[in-house]
């Protein structure tokens, strides 16, 4: 897969999201033990910024309102909204993180 060049890991946080502009995207890489997920860092609720966000195994809370999506879907949980975050197949590859951009779930 490979695709575009996102982060090294060792520029993001071991634990949380770190906030990255690729290709004029604004986007977040988030690491945790369930794994390091690519996704755009705005909340679809809001258009919030969902940087500074909790994230916990394969979910990150939006700072603003605290709704939780899936990282691995973009699927969000409770009812403030049922519009999915955008989400990107990433893979690490000799530490770096690459992700394919165009195909967003």
């Amino acid at each position: 897969m490979t695709g575009t060049r996102i982060a090294s890991l060792d520029e993001t946080k071991e634990a949380g999201g770190t906030p990255v502009t690729v290709d004029g995207r604004n986007l977040l890489v988030c690491r945790s033990a369930a794994g390091t997920f690519v996704i755009e860092n705005l909340c679809s609720h809001q258009n919030a910024k969902l940087e500074g966000g909790k994230v916990k195994g394969p979910h990150i809370f939006c700072p603003l309102h605290g709704i939780r999506f899936d990282m691995r879907t973009g699927e969000p949980n409770g009812t403030l909204t049922r519009k999915p975050i955008a989400v990107f197949p990433s893979e690490i590859v000799d530490g770096v993180v690459y992700a394919t951009l165009d195909g967003a779930a």
